[in-house]
């Protein structure tokens, strides 16, 4: 079995894994599922309101692996401080009407070891890159987005279409942009991001998982109008500046969020349920709702106008320094 990272595949397209022996590009396994009130581990499809997600610690970096995977003291602290904090915000912010934070509410970390408790939310829920992926359950193994438009619009694919925008891009937008008005980057790449599917709607609820890898700005913060927060810890994790939120906006909305419409349009596609008269109709419909939602969240000065914007120094890399660039494809 060789773990590999559902937006990192394409980084191996010619890659021979028997060959070449194991190679490992995802520390996404680094999870663990259990039920406490049955003491067991649980399949990582299960999922019941009391079924746990533990983040494991890793103390050595893994072959392909980027950057530090170890679970820090001030990275345990970080996020169970927020979870509240970010709950809260979600819970009175409109546009987090539909979205909630996935709990973090116990971490430890100490010599080599670490761990993140989280409580997932009940089933039925999906990460989001179930949307995009073949559907092994499905006789024709055809992506949950392709079944699931073809279900509420039929043989209209041009209909279908024009609400991609509705059924997939606000969705997903509303809670980033509820994050931002707050001084927050939240990750919204398909790993991190799960979702409710609704019976009249692809996507009826949405939960942002993994709070270890969200940004807070209380420059951003200060300059709306907000009092700074977690000033009071000495913890950089938290209390860190960020010089830039544009940069943030940009990576979040071109480069994690760009993927994932770029991807269910393509499974669309490969389907044949959209053709390139669809695909383009649905890319209007994206950034129409983009361009609303922006407006609705009094964003306007963070979504810089141009083809190509500031993100970061791969579209791989967490890096965010000047010179480096992601084309903007929803915009």
């Amino acid at each position: 079995m060789m773990p590999i990272h559902p937006l990192e595949t394409d980084r191996w397209p010619d890659e021979s894994f028997i060959e070449s022996g194991f190679v490992s590009v995802s520390a996404s396994y680094r999870t663990m599922f259990f039920e406490p009130e049955e003491g067991g581990i649980l399949d990582a499809g299960s999922g019941s309101p009391g079924t746990l997600m533990m983040k494991l610690h890793l103390e050595r970096p893994l072959p392909g692996i980027h950057g530090d995977r170890r679970i820090s003291p001030q990275i345990a602290q970080k996020c169970v401080s927020l979870s509240p904090f970010l709950q809260k915000i979600f819970a009175r912010d409109p546009l987090g009407a539909d979205s909630e934070i996935v709990p973090e509410f116990l971490a430890l970390s100490g010599a080599g070891t670490g761990v993140i408790f989280r409580r997932l939310p009940a089933a039925p829920v999906l990460p989001l890159f179930s949307l995009f992926s073949a559907d092994d359950q499905r006789a024709d193994g055809e992506s949950y987005i392709d079944a699931t438009l073809r279900r509420l619009y039929g043989d209209d694919a041009m209909r279908a279409a024009a609400a991609v925008g509705d059924e997939l891009a606000r969705p997903l937008i509303r809670p980033l942009f509820a994050g931002f008005r707050h001084g927050f980057s939240v990750e919204m790449h398909a790993q991190n991001v799960l979702f409710r599917p609704g019976s009249q709607a692809l996507i009826e609820r949405v939960f942002i998982r993994d709070l270890e890898g969200v940004v807070l700005s209380n420059s951003y913060r200060v300059a709306r109008g907000m009092q700074p927060i977690f000033l009071e810890l000495d913890n950089p994790a938290l209390t860190g500046e960020q010089a830039s939120m544009t940069r943030w906006f940009n990576r979040n909305v071109d480069h994690d969020l760009g993927r994932v419409f770029t991807a269910s349009l393509d499974a669309l596609e490969r389907s044949g349920y959209f053709g390139k008269r669809e695909r383009a109709r649905a890319i209007r419909s994206i950034r129409a709702a983009i361009r609303q939602t922006v407006t609705e969240a009094r964003l306007g000065p963070l979504n810089r106008p141009g083809r190509w914007l500031p993100v970061s120094r791969s579209p791989y890399g967490n890096g965010l320094s000047k010179g480096h660039y992601y084309r903007a494809r929803y915009r």
